[in-house]
């Protein structure tokens, strides 16, 4: 057989269950993943070990890769997680301290016998200690310059920045060396990188495809319409597509009715002049940014912050833009006070608005639970759920008029047990999807917690204003009812 020296071709023989081919990728890569594991570890087992544990990832992985041209940035990740993981394991692990500097050389390695058993402990403990005090910024471009025999080239490919980048870092860390420590770094990173054993170690490690397995990736490989990949753009086009154009329906039908319902010119040209600025908004926040993302012309958790900040902005626009509307009115002479009334409660409603508010709130933790194999939590979600909502709906129906008091209370009990949930699993879901190699986004729990604190501070911020304004209305009517009674009960 021909040598393949291709990388695209190399990749789509990997996939299709070649592991001859996937050696030439781990031979490539080794080096840069390595430096990378180093870097974040400093022990040279421990992360050849995480290395061998990354290129294994990936040979399961491989199948999943939608795009085999981001193989790098991919595996990258996929090396960065296994080292986030492993960290966390070693944490977690009251009874397995950390591996003293002093005691690296006593770790077995993956490679019974090279370069690495010529590198005293002393040595390596000089050439960490000396690295580790310098930021991750610096030290992984020093790493991956020595590594990759001094190339600044493959040191910026495998950070994904550009040389003149690397260069300016490499120029930084080599300064924050000591002098007399610098050539022992170069030496002994130049000395102590993977060697063909390690690319035989890993080849021999890679478990087997099952021939099912292997001819669906041929299959998906060579035809761009296989089922599998139609599913994917299916429901990547639901999700991406479906949503923002149910939603941009939504937003033209809004902008006509609040047009057609102005009184007066003036107050008509205005709302025309806000809805123009409302859809430029969206074009340029949304549409563009997701256009941009879908096709990949920029990452695609890029679009996340221009959609945050959207919504950011909205929320005063929509204030001003009510106030605005309202002072035109009152000096066009067409303003009428809005008088709250509480909308008439039937059982259908009661039913209808428990049920969505409760079960709907909690359903992403129950599908989240369910596609991770938590059974345990999916199902307390379930009974949660169940008996929260025939708790509130008995309650309610018996008394009506604390609609809104008993779904503050429910909001409350949700926003609890779902901040408890989170903290407790979240870091296990995570784990879950970091072994699903489906991309390298990693949400951390502190970022998790301020999403969650966000939206239910607005929600039960609204049903406590709702509260307020139902019990002035019941306030001002009962106030009423007392003066006509005094009337009629007034002698003639």
């Amino acid at each position: 057989m021909q040598k393949m020296t291709n990388e695209s071709e190399l990749l789509e023989a990997s996939v299709a269950g070649n592991t001859e081919a996937f050696g030439s990728i781990v031979e490539r890569y080794q080096s840069l993943i390595c430096g990378i594991t180093y870097s974040a570890t400093g022990n040279l087992s421990k992360s050849e070990e995480l290395a061998q544990e990354t290129f294994i990832r990936a040979w399961k992985g491989l199948s999943g890769l939608k795009e085999l041209g981001k193989f790098r940035g991919w595996l990258c990740t996929i090396a960065r997680n296994a080292v986030k993981t492993s960290i966390r394991q070693r944490m977690r692990d009251a009874t397995v301290a950390s591996v003293p500097i002093e005691d690296a050389g006593q770790i077995e390695s993956v490679e019974p016998g090279p370069v690495e058993r010529v590198i005293s402990k002393e040595q390596q403990a000089i050439v960490w200690g000396a690295l580790q005090r310098i930021p991750e910024k610096y030290r992984e471009p020093i790493v991956l310059f020595y590594r990759q025999k001094q190339s600044v080239n493959q040191a910026a490919g495998g950070l994904g920045l550009s040389e003149d980048v690397v260069r300016q870092r490499l120029s930084r860390g080599r300064k924050l060396l000591k002098a007399e420590i610098a050539t022992v770094v170069e030496e002994v990173l130049g000395r102590t990188g993977p060697s063909k054993v390690f690319t035989v170690a890993v080849v021999a490690a890679l478990p087997a495809l099952t021939a099912q397995t292997a001819t669906a990736a041929v299959a998906g490989a060579a035809v761009k319409g296989a089922p599998a990949v139609k599913a994917v753009f299916l429901s990547g086009l639901s999700g991406a597509v479906l949503g923002p154009l149910l939603g941009l329906l939504g937003g033209i039908f809004g902008t006509w009715m609040s047009i057609k319902n102005t009184q007066s010119a003036r107050e008509r040209r205005f709302m025309v002049i806000m809805g123009i600025a409302c859809w430029i908004a969206l074009i340029l926040f949304i549409a563009v940014p997701l256009v941009l993302s879908l096709t990949g012309v920029i990452p695609k958790l890029a679009y996340w912050p221009s959609f945050g900040l959207f919504f950011v902005l909205l929320a005063p626009s929509i204030v001003w833009s009510n106030a605005r509307q309202r002072r035109i009115q009152k000096e066009e002479g067409t303003y009428v006070e809005v008088e709250f009334r509480p909308a008439k409660l039937t059982k259908s409603n009661i039913y209808g608005a428990f049920g969505g508010s409760i079960f709907g709130s909690v359903c992403w933790i129950f599908v989240l639970a369910f596609l991770t194999k938590d059974w345990l939590i999916a199902l307390s979600v379930l009974i949660f759920s169940v008996i929260l909502f025939f708790i509130s709906t008995k309650k309610c129906l018996g008394e009506t008029s604390k609609f809104f008091g008993i779904l503050l209370i429910d909001m409350a009990a949700i926003a609890l047990i779902t901040f408890v949930i989170v903290n407790l699993r979240w870091e296990r879901w995570m784990e879950f999807y970091r072994d699903s190699y489906s991309g390298s986004f990693d949400m951390p729990l502190w970022g998790m917690n301020l999403i969650l604190l966000a939206v239910f501070s607005v929600l039960l911020g609204l049903f406590v204003l709702v509260i307020r304004k139902e019990r002035q209305y019941r306030e001002i009517k009962s106030e009423g009812n007392e003066k006509r009674q005094k009337k009629t009960a007034r002698p003639v």
